[in-house]
């Protein structure tokens, strides 16, 4: 088969188009006919050297998959030969105290998902969930990693209702679109916070109430303040982390949730205990994304109700252009890599 291999971290031009073997499928495990893998900042990270955990290179990586199953191992129980799934970032072991009660996205044994970037992955069954045949897998690749973990911030960590208002940061990135449609689809009114004037639109079209855009010295805080009568935000999105975290803190008001998603810069931050108590604010932090949480968003782009943003759809042998795109942050949407370029996946 064909594959995107990744011999050492590097600049986006790293990658070596290669053959190799097809995976072997264990007993435990679905082979997967990879028909579309998003590029995530987390395919960023392990590329250039910045994510390390259980890398071991050379390294087929790509952990945002759509695709169809194409053998199964003999303990698989929930999916079957031709079935359409999109994956999780992690397969979690489903026996551990954390599995057992509802939180397999804290697994003590779990293990990352990858080989989006060739043309077949073999992938515990765990990770795969399967998915409607009317969603294209152009749009189902992101359902995972990106709409799945802006599902656990926003309906299931920091518990958005009706009425609240929402700041997000990071607002344009592969989980702060799908947290702006989700908070708005609560009934929530949503700010999202940029950096970049040209997303105005864009963001305004998923559902942003309003847009704050970041200023030069980092500052947005009072803009948000603006926006709500000087009372602040009820919930924080945080896609972004400690580049952005104390101006979101200023923008949260009394009681409100601060739920942390990402951290972009890996800056430490330092924090007077006494301005969390005195604000009665919770940090929550937000994992990834459970089999459950997956099923839902898949559930709602089926009806229509919820919709992936693609930038741009290249043949893997683009790879270095995808990531040098994602990285520079130009893209609006999702840039995704297809293993045939000739082919209408969102038919297929």
């Amino acid at each position: 088969m064909k594959a995107a291999v990744l011999p050492h971290t590097g600049p986006p031009d790293v990658f070596q188009i290669s053959d190799v073997p097809v995976p072997e499928c264990g007993p435990g495990d679905v082979l997967v006919e990879v028909m579309a893998s998003g590029v995530s900042s987390r395919d960023i990270a392990e590329r250039n050297g910045t994510y390390r955990r259980d890398v071991v290179l050379p390294l087929i990586i790509g952990l945002e998959i759509a695709g169809v199953v194409r053998a199964t191992g003999d303990q698989v129980t929930s999916l079957a030969i031709g079935d359409h799934i999109a994956t999780k970032a992690f397969s979690s072991c489903g026996t551990c105290r954390y599995c057992r009660t509802g939180r397999e996205t804290t697994c003590l044994t779990r293990q990352p998902v990858r080989g989006g970037y060739g043309q077949f992955t073999a992938l515990p069954e765990d990770a795969c969930v399967k998915i409607p045949k009317s969603i294209p897998f152009e749009a189902a690749c992101s359902l995972g990693p990106a709409a799945g973990v802006a599902m656990n911030a926003v309906r299931d960590t920091a518990r958005v209702v009706m009425g609240e208002t929402v700041l997000v940061s990071g607002a344009s990135s592969g989980v702060g679109l799908f947290s702006v449609q989700l908070a708005a689809l609560a009934g929530a009114r949503v700010i999202a916070l940029s950096r970049d004037p040209t997303k105005v639109d864009f963001l305004r079209d998923l559902g942003a109430h309003e847009i704050v855009l970041i200023g030069k010295d980092g500052k947005f805080a009072q803009q948000v303040l603006a926006h709500t009568d000087g009372e602040g935000v009820d919930v924080v999105i945080d896609n972004v982390g400690s580049a952005v975290f104390w101006e979101c803190f200023q923008s949260l008001a009394l009681h409100g949730r601060y739920g942390v998603v990402g951290e972009v810069v890996g800056k430490r931050i330092q924090v007077n205990l006494a301005r969390i108590f005195f604000k009665r604010a919770q940090l929550l932090g937000v994992g990834s994304v459970s089999r459950v949480q997956l099923a839902d968003v898949a559930a709602l782009c089926a009806e229509g109700k919820l919709h992936a943003r693609i930038d741009s759809v290249l043949p893997l042998e683009q790879v270095a252009q995808a990531h040098r795109r994602v990285e520079m942050g130009l893209a609006s949407g999702r840039v995704i890599l297809s293993h045939n370029s000739e082919l209408d996946l969102g038919k297929a």
